[in-house]
């Protein structure tokens, strides 16, 4: 069997998009399928036909419509995987409803109020133009499927959604982590999008409330994004920059490394995380996480993690300093989360209900 996979990344980007694809062609191929990859992200249409033509089996990883059509209209089975919210409305709180159902709430919610600036009031073109359009493409797809539970449930179409996790790879000549392996000080690490809804301020305001208490740690912020100046800002007025360090974008192998020498991983989404690969790779590491209960960080965050109720800071405090008084148990709570990643997120589960939509 010939797959072609899709996807509509920057090669440079550090995103969980690329890890599931660089991961399930390593799976794939050491079954002997033969796996081709295009980028669709810059125009090529000569290309498109020629690898499209050579497929059995078109993987789509984006909403790319005319992709999709160019590969309907050759004749190929076309399965999709969503790696994202579908709907506006399921972005910061999922509740269960039927497509039609979902439809209405995605109408309610784009209408602007009558004293919004004009540029809102523009806006929901824009949001209907693009559900319009990943809704075209899902119905040229013959077989969906997304990267974690909860995103299943939250892309309601009329078709089943299925799940197929993004795998993880786990090494066998790892090295089980050590207390004199770990950053001095210790650190806390968040790596991701710096938005404002990965809740990367929550994790300021608990550095402020934790440096009341006791100086002996440091928090590394890593990842760009459009909120990065407003959470330094926000980290100056709070006179916590001794102990925050952001660093920008860094390459994968060094975030990796990073994350193997910190005490533990925040992951303090405010917004219902549909992926949360980094968490996963943090597990993979011996690394223990602290995650909000947001989306699907309860999925794929172990149950020896430490989680916390949306926005609830004080409690996010807390376990920073629990970490903090108590490292050794973090690191054994970090080896479980590595047995429990290795089952639940092992590659060859994720190969095999890939292959049962094939």
């Amino acid at each position: 069997m010939k797959i072609l996979i899709q996807h509509n990344q920057d090669e440079n980007d550090i995103s969980g998009v690329l890890r599931y694809i660089k991961a399930i062609v390593i799976g794939l191929k050491l079954r002997e399928f033969e796996v081709r990859i295009v980028a669709t992200r810059i125009y090529n249409f000569n290309y498109y036909v020629e690898n499209i033509l050579w497929a059995d089996i078109v993987h789509l990883n984006s909403n790319n419509l005319a992709f999709a059509l160019l590969a309907k209209l050759l004749g190929k089975k076309i399965i999709i995987k969503y790696h994202y919210p579908m709907y506006e409305t399921t972005h910061f709180h999922y509740k269960k409803m039927n497509f039609g159902e979902q439809i209405r709430a995605e109408i309610i919610d784009s209408i602007p109020k009558a004293n919004y600036p004009l540029i809102y009031k523009i806006y929901p073109i824009v949001r209907w133009a693009r559900l319009c359009k990943r809704l075209a493409t899902a119905s040229i797809a013959d077989r969906h499927i997304a990267a974690s539970e909860i995103l299943s449930k939250c892309c309601v179409l009329p078709w089943k959604v299925e799940t197929v996790h993004n795998p993880i790879e786990i090494p066998n000549d790892f090295k089980p982590k050590r207390l004199i392996d770990l950053s001095s000080p210790y650190t806390f690490l968040f790596a991701g999008r710096t938005h404002n809804d990965k809740g990367v301020d929550l994790l300021i305001k608990a550095t402020r409330l934790l440096l009341d208490r006791r100086q002996d740690f440091q928090v590394s912020i890593i990842g760009e994004g459009r909120d990065l100046e407003l959470f330094k800002n926000l980290a100056s007025e709070l006179d916590v920059l001794s102990h925050v360090n952001f660093f920008g974008k860094l390459s994968h192998e060094e975030v990796l490394k990073r994350i193997r020498n910190a005490l533990a991983l925040v992951y303090p989404s405010r917004w219902e995380e549909p992926v949360a690969y980094t968490v996963i790779e943090a597990s993979s590491l011996q690394t223990c996480s602290i995650v909000s209960k947001m989306g699907v960080l309860p999925e794929v965050a172990s149950p020896n993690s430490f989680f916390f109720e949306n926005e609830d800071v004080k409690t996010l405090t807390n376990h920073l300093n629990y970490c903090l008084d108590n490292p050794e148990e973090v690191i054994e709570r970090g080896l479980e989360a590595r047995k429990y990643v290795a089952q639940k997120f092992a590659l060859k589960n994720s190969v095999d209900r890939l292959l049962a939509y094939c």
